[in-house]
């Protein structure tokens, strides 16, 4: 029964239209500051929501962060799934996964995921490097020292990648169906 009330809820699924960034998330859509920081977005990246918008606008430097989180995902996607009769295929355009978003199947749950994931992770890794103003390493995460050896490295932001990822990602999601219980599940 809930499968069949999956297939039945939307015909068309915005909820990944946010992954179409990845084809106009460049340089030259970009204003930037002398530092190289990004300071607004051009009008062509409509595909993001206003919350997405407005999370990229509060969080300078974020964008090609999360453009390179979608990359790594479609790259790992294409990886895991190189040996199969579905085997990860992406377009040009919003909808870069294809008709698949629509249907509730394990690929789709599987995009939904590494999609999330892909963000989190480059995310938390800008942090670490300094590429986004808002956030700064995790100095709570510290490895193990030893009798000549002293920590001194800046750890990854896990905490912010996290929750910037889920706000990010999930911020897309509308309704109340088992459509959008099952996206926010993936994500």
């Amino acid at each position: 029964l809930a499968l069949s009330s999956l297939s039945n809820t939307l015909a068309v699924n915005n909820s990944g239209r946010w992954w179409g960034i990845i084809n106009v998330a460049s340089s030259t859509n970009l204003l930037t500051d002398s530092k190289n920081v990004q300071l607004v977005l051009d009008p062509s990246l409509q595909l993001l929501s206003r919350k997405q918008r407005k999370l990229i606008r509060q969080n300078p430097g974020i964008l090609h962060s999360v453009s390179s989180g979608l990359q790594t995902a479609i790259k790992e996607c294409k990886w895991q799934f190189r040996n199969r009769r579905w085997n990860c295929p992406t377009s040009q355009g919003p909808n870069i996964f294809g008709k698949i978003v629509n249907r509730g199947c394990r690929e789709t749950a599987f995009i939904f995921a590494i999609t999330s994931a892909g963000v989190t992770h480059s995310v938390a890794r800008s942090c670490s490097e300094g590429s986004i103003e808002s956030c700064t390493c995790d100095y709570r995460r510290r490895g193990p020292g030893g009798p000549d050896w002293h920590w001194g490295g800046c750890s990854d932001n896990i905490d912010f990648g996290r929750l910037f990822g889920r706000e990010f990602v999930d911020s897309s999601e509308k309704g109340r169906d088992l459509r959008f219980l099952m996206n926010l599940h993936n994500n």
